[in-house]
Order: C-alpha cells, then sequence, then structure tokens
C-alpha cells in the first residue's frame, strides 16, 4: 500500500484491512541458567507470552477489528513463534478469539509439515549464488535434473 509505487494506487482504493499483523522479528534471549546475555537489544518481557491480551481502553478507537504482535523467539528447544492478540472487547468474546489464534497456529502448523515432506518447496532465485536466473529457469533445472 505505500511501499510499492505500482500497487500503490490500486491499494489506496481499498478498504482498511480489519487485521494488523507486526512481525518483530526473532530474538535470542538470556538463558536463566547459565545467565548468558541475549544477542538483541531489545526482546519482549517474559510475561508477554500469554498469546491472548484481552484488547485495550474501552474509551479507545482501534483502527482494526485484530491487531496480531508476533516475535520469533529462542529457547533452549530452538525457536518459538508468540503471539499477541489484541481486539475490542465489545466486539468478541476472548473464547472466540483464541479459537482464531489456535485455528492460526495450527494453519502454520499445517505449513510446516507440509515444508518438512518430501519434495516440497525447491530453490528460489535468492537460494543461489548465481546472478540472473530467473525462478522458471531454476524450475527448468531441476525438472530436467530430477529434483
Amino acid at each position: 500500500r505505500h511501499l510499492n509505487p505500482d500497487t500503490a494506487t490500486t491499494l489506496a482504493t481499498l478498504p482498511t484491512p480489519q487485521i494488523s499483523f507486526n512481525y518483530l522479528g526473532r530474538f535470542e534471549l538470556a538463558d536463566e541458567k547459565s545467565g548468558a546475555k541475549t544477542t538483541t537489544s531489545w526482546a519482549p518481557a517474559p510475561e508477554a507470552d500469554s498469546g491472548v491480551s484481552g484488547g485495550s481502553d474501552r474509551d479507545m478507537r482501534l483502527r482494526y477489528a485484530f491487531l496480531l504482535t508476533s516475535a520469533a523467539v529462542d529457547g533452549p528447544d530452538g525457536p518459538a513463534l508468540t503471539a499477541d492478540w489484541s481486539w475490542p472487547q465489545d466486539l468478541f468474546h476472548e473464547d472466540d478469539v483464541r479459537d482464531l489464534a489456535q485455528t492460526w497456529f495450527r494453519a502454520l502448523e499445517a505449513i510446516v509439515t507440509h515444508a518438512e515432506g518430501p519434495g516440497a518447496g525447491g530453490h528460489t532465485p535468492s537460494d543461489l549464488s548465481l546472478g540472473g536466473l530467473s525462478q522458471d529457469e531454476i524450475d527448468e533445472f531441476e525438472d530436467e535434473l530430477g529434483l
């Protein structure tokens, strides 16, 4: 909507989305046992892992029906995706939002399961150090080589 001049005009005529999604990135947190320090200058507060925040001040006008803020947080078992959902409590019951959040995570798990399966995916131009290959050319090479 704002960063691509080729699509800005078309997207500007569309209604405001009802969901705002903000991915904060990936963070390493300090290990409580070893005391190893984090390699980032900012990280989510430990108490911010509930997954559902419950919204905000009832008198505050919200621009979106849902605000979803997520981050990948490295832990002892590897990275985990955290998600914080905010919504107008007068419009949605917490149980409904929790169900939506669980459905979202199930969809993400299905994508991961598919991506880990045999034959899933393939190479993209960013995977290769050879410059100038298009996705069609890469796909053609993979087909010829049986990859």
